[in-house]
């Protein structure tokens, strides 16, 4: 009996007005792997105000580990793995495995948010991306991983098709919280958010050998 009330007593936050209100919005959203900002604050501060309850309602029920993390004046939540498991879910949404191609996006992303390390604005337009790509310090290995070869000059179809890569991969991380979308603009235009973070966090090994993975991928 004793342990049975001890149980319930854990999961007494659940019965709060806000949270019931909430939840099942924020359940969703933490279970497709959406990083939780206060650009949401009714789910940011539900889950700041019952972060320990909320820590042992994931741990216990999934086996997941809600985490609370800080970058670049940014905090924000998500759920995690435990170190060598995948805890009792299997949620395709949760954590998608990229392609190495779609990883080595990523990773170009990674590096226009790092040139504007000490900016407060790090919004960014397709320009920006073709540049990387045509000057940057892996340009080569780029031209030749997007066109199949390095050439003095691409056709406008060709950039294209590169474009509607890059922006399958943007799409993917502004449904997860990792950049904003600017949505009523026909070009393609974004900003990278500090939760951006957790994608190096995850793909840290891949990043550390890009020059590797670059060799792999290039034809």
């Amino acid at each position: 009996m004793e342990n049975n009330s001890a149980e319930q007593s854990k999961y007494d936050f659940l019965t709060d007005n806000l949270v019931q209100r909430y939840f099942a919005e924020l359940n969703i959203e933490l279970l497709k792997g959406v990083h939780i900002r206060s650009a949401t604050p009714y789910l940011f501060n539900l889950l700041d105000e019952y972060q320990n309850e909320f820590e042992g309602f994931y741990k216990d029920l999934y086996g997941l580990k809600l985490e609370k993390r800080t970058h670049d004046t940014c905090t924000y939540f998500y759920l995690a793995f435990p170190e060598g498991s995948k805890g009792r879910l299997s949620y395709p949404g949760l954590y998608k495995e990229l392609e190495d191609r779609q990883v080595i996006i990523g990773f170009v992303l990674c590096e226009l948010y790092i040139s504007k390390y000490f900016y407060a604005d790090k919004k960014f337009h397709w320009d920006d991306i073709r540049y990387e790509i045509e000057h940057g310090e892996n340009k080569d290995a780029y031209l030749r991983l997007f066109f199949k070869e390095s050439r003095a000059e691409y056709t406008p179809d060709e950039w294209k098709t590169t474009k509607d890569k890059f922006e399958t991969v943007i799409n993917f991380f502004g449904r997860i919280g990792l950049i904003e979308k600017e949505l009523e603009s026909d070009e393609l235009q974004f900003t990278i958010l500090p939760t951006i973070h957790r994608f190096i966090e995850m793909y840290n090994d891949e990043i550390q050998h890009i020059d590797e993975l670059l060799k792999e991928n290039k034809s």
